[in-house]
């Protein structure tokens, strides 16, 4: 066995770095105006993070950004769903009505769920290296971008680096 983790698409350390940034942002969003839930359990309220910061999303002068924005949005990551029984992949764009905000970061979520609840960690039928790390690189572009908008958010994303 190679580790935990045999097939991971990413090198170790982009998936190290994505898994870290990602709970920071979770941890920042719960941290401020951005949760909801109950005593039950909490959880990061995105699309009320995307919402709140769409304006100055759309108005980020950065090329970097401005390219992972894009790529997430004409290449998104495709959707893990059931088919005759068998785990198949779908392609899913966001919907087209969504703030820009909110289509970017669903698509960051689902890199995120395909990476880390199994589905390319395990996923025998599916091999594609190259868009993998593309895709969680852009991720990484726009998570680190977006906590900048609220002030906030950015002062608890810091605060979770400790």
């Amino acid at each position: 066995m190679n580790g935990p983790f045999p097939r991971m698409p990413l090198p170790q350390e982009l998936a190290y770095e994505f898994i870290g940034i990602f709970a920071r942002c979770e941890y920042a969003l719960k941290s401020t105006d951005f949760a909801r839930g109950g005593e039950v359990s909490v959880e990061a309220n995105w699309d009320k993070f995307a919402t709140s910061i769409d304006e100055s999303f759309r108005r980020v002068p950065a090329q970097p950004f401005m390219d992972a924005v894009h790529y997430l949005l004409t290449e998104p990551p495709r959707k893990q769903v059931l088919r005759e029984g068998r785990v198949d992949w779908n392609n899913s764009p966001p919907d087209v009505n969504l703030p820009d905000a909110q289509k970017v970061l669903l698509m960051v979520r689902r890199v995120r769920n395909n990476l880390f609840h199994g589905a390319k960690i395990w996923s025998p039928e599916y091999d594609n290296r190259e868009r993998d790390i593309k895709l969680v690189e852009a991720s990484l572009c726009v998570l680190k971008h977006v906590v900048e908008l609220n002030t906030n958010v950015n002062i608890a994303f810091a605060v979770g680096a400790f």
